[in-house]
Parts: structure tokens; C-alpha cells; sequence
């Protein structure tokens, strides 16, 4: 496997071209905040919507504004002025990072290669773990008390140690 180097206004252009002319692409997560369901450093394979209907709990890419890409969870949809918006959030946020429109999404996440683990997230168990996630994240916040480690060890057990 090749590796290309390149900076955030040239990976988000090669992505809009790859994904809009219809391909899957690979590449690097980086950054924490999709933890447990996608660590820094996992693979992440998105392919393009080609007419998918989106739903709470897929993982979108996401143009937040020009040039900078997120892979964020959906945690509400809605229409707004006849058209369909997204709400999308990191896993280990409570705070969401804003509504946006179909135009604005590049594709969705369908594997994390972990390690050796390929996570399919279309799965039918990826997408009831994904659905209970989004069910229970208004109530992280009510669990801040306990230790760090130990919620981050329960999310990972209940959510981030089992592959498909």
C-alpha cells in the first residue's frame, strides 16, 4: 500500500473528486473524536451515497466549511425549508457541530480497519450498536462522576472491541 502525503485543501479536493465520480477511497483517521468506534490512526473506508438513504447513526464525511473535512456520526435528521438536513456529532462530544445539507456531504464510512479488525459498519450489528450509541449519548454527561478510565473501558466493551 502506498502512502501520499498531503495537506487538508489538497486531500479534500482529491476526495471530492474521487468520491463524485463515484469510487471508494481509503485513508487515515486522525484525531480522537470518534472514540471508541474509530480511533486515531484506524483506516476508514467511505463510499459515496449513490442515492443511500441516510440515517441516525451512519458515520457521514462531511465538508464543515472549505477545505476541512469531518467523519461524524448522524444524530438527527430533519428538513429544513424542504430540504433534508443532517445533524452531525462526534461520538465523544455532546455538543453537535451544526445541521447540514446533502450537498455538503462527501460519503459515508462503511469499514474501520482497526488493527487487524475490518469493522463493516453497514453491518446489521454495526448499525444497532451505531443506533444505541446515538440513543444514550444525551445521557454521557450524567456519567461524568465516575472515573474516566473505567467509562471509557465500558464504551469500548460494550461498543468498540467487537468487529464484524
Amino acid at each position: 500500500m502506498s502512502i501520499l502525503g498531503m495537506n487538508g485543501s489538497e486531500f479534500h479536493g482529491l476526495t471530492r473528486q474521487i468520491l463524485g465520480s463515484g469510487h471508494r477511497m481509503r485513508f487515515k483517521a486522525c484525531g480522537g473524536s470518534m472514540q471508541p468506534f474509530i480511533q486515531d490512526g484506524d483506516i476508514l473506508h467511505v463510499a459515496p451515497l449513490d442515492g443511500k438513504r441516510i440515517k441516525r447513526g451512519d458515520v457521514l464525511l462531511v465538508e464543515v466549511d472549505e477545505g476541512r473535512l469531518l467523519a461524524h456520526r448522524v444524530v438527527k435528521t430533519g428538513r429544513h425549508n424542504g430540504i433534508c438536513t443532517y445533524l452531525i456529532q462526534s461520538d465523544i462530544c455532546n455538543s453537535p457541530d451544526g445541521w447540514f445539507e446533502l450537498k455538503n456531504v462527501l460519503g459515508y464510512v462503511v469499514i474501520v480497519e482497526h488493527g487487524n479488525q475490518r469493522i463493516k459498519l453497514t453491518s446489521i450489528t454495526q448499525q444497532w450498536k451505531a443506533r444505541i450509541w446515538v440513543m444514550i449519548s444525551p445521557w454521557n454527561q450524567k456519567f461524568y462522576w465516575l472515573p474516566k478510565w473505567f467509562r471509557h473501558h465500558v464504551r469500548y466493551l460494550l461498543f468498540g472491541g467487537m468487529g464484524e
